[in-house]
């Protein structure tokens, strides 16, 4: 960095936490936010950053929105990625933007073409960094929620305090969340106290005893968790750290015959697979732990599962098999009486539609949806029917 530009600690570790998301996601679209309200720093991060990958051969765009038409989109198209060899993307000029006098229609506009950009930027297999003032990004995460939703990237705060944001809507939809909520975790105990119990346990009853099982899925659940809510010091090392531990305690599971705990273990797993990205593990672990929910009669799981398959289906843009999906989530939903779980398959299955360009049927599916919202005083859910 520039002797005039010194990173604190904290910074320091935000950014190698950036370095590592943008190598690890080479290939494939990754949108990740960064955030800084010193425009010196934020252009030393980003030569840094382009500096340390170039190095690799990976080559580094710098895009700028147009400050007449602030679209994410567009600012991609208008950059000519080269899709034949590896590359990154730096998109400046939301700082431009503000939410007072005249800049704030065009922040809306900027909002806007974010929340409905998702299935355009499938052309885009590369990781984006889109720099926002904080302000802006509050905005974000309030006004363009299915953007926030499925963002894969995570957010990377530099030189500013922690700001107080919405929970991810993936979060508080009952479709999108892992199984279980494995957010809310069972333990008190912290990642060092656990590995500190598990060097014990093991020394006691040895690796192979179902005693240790607990402590293997607990531990893959607090890294997993972790790797999702972009809270890594190092986001490649705590990848494999939960794949291991929760490999370990699915193969202790599988050996006593823990199917409720199999089943909890193996969706952990596959969430944390499906925010990376990676839908074909992310499906076959899903798959798996249907197969369990269905032997075990948990119904609700099994409606939360197709939903989740249907995302992934969503995701690869297979429309009809997403539908498909959605459908048997639905009936089951309805048939459990879980009002919220109808509405948010009504808005999905909207969602479908309006990507298909049937804006009859998507309006129909919204309205079914926004009258169990409102039924449920569903304020939140009630504006993003509207």
């Amino acid at each position: 960095m520039s002797d005039l530009i010194v990173l604190n600690e904290e910074n320091a570790k935000v950014y190698d936490r950036l370095v590592v998301s943008l190598e690890a996601g080479l290939g494939t679209l990754q949108v990740l936010l960064a955030v800084c309200d010193n425009s010196a720093m934020r252009q030393e991060i980003i030569r840094r950053y382009e500096d340390e990958l170039g190095a690799q051969g990976v080559r580094g765009y710098r895009l700028a929105l147009n400050p007449d038409e602030p679209s994410l989109l567009q600012a991609l198209i208008d950059g000519r990625i080269d899709m034949n060899q590896q590359a990154i993307a730096t998109v400046l000029g939301a700082e431009k933007l503000n939410s007072w006098g005249a800049n704030r229609e065009k922040l809306d506009s900027f909002l806007g073409y974010l929340q409905w950009t998702r299935e355009a930027l499938r052309g885009y297999p590369l990781p984006i960094v889109l720099w926002l003032p904080s302000a802006v990004l509050v905005e974000v995460a309030q006004k363009a929620p299915d953007f926030w939703s499925w963002r894969s990237g995570g957010t990377f705060k530099f030189g500013f305090a922690k700001l107080d944001l919405p929970i991810n809507d993936s979060d508080k939809n009952p479709i999108f969340k892992p199984i279980d909520n494995p957010q809310k975790s069972s333990s008190v105990l912290s990642i060092k106290q656990l590995e500190a119990s598990l060097a014990e346990a093991l020394a006691i009853w040895g690796e192979d005893s179902a005693n240790i099982e607990p402590i293997y899925a607990q531990l893959g659940r607090d890294y997993a968790e972790r790797v999702w809510k972009g809270e890594t010091e190092n986001l490649k090392h705590e990848i494999e750290l939960a794949e291991t531990y929760l490999n370990k305690a699915l193969e202790l599971q599988k050996r006593f015959n823990r199917k409720s705990d199999l089943a909890y273990a193996l969706s952990n797993l596959g969430y944390m697979y499906r925010f990376l990205s990676y839908w074909d593990k992310s499906e076959s672990l899903y798959k798996e732990s249907l197969q369990l929910r269905t032997e075990l009669g948990d119904r609700a799981g099994m409606a939360e599962i197709w939903g989740v398959l249907g995302d992934i289906e969503r995701k690869r843009g297979n429309w009809d098999a997403a539908e498909s999906l959605f459908r048997q989530s639905l009936q089951l939903r309805t048939e459990l009486g879980d009002r919220a779980g109808m509405a948010s398959s009504w808005g999905v299955l909207g969602d479908i539609e309006r990507n298909r360009g049937n804006w009859d049927a998507a309006e129909s599916l919204y309205r079914q949806c926004l009258a169990v919202k409102q039924e449920l005083g569903d304020r939140a859910g009630m504006a993003s029917s509207w």
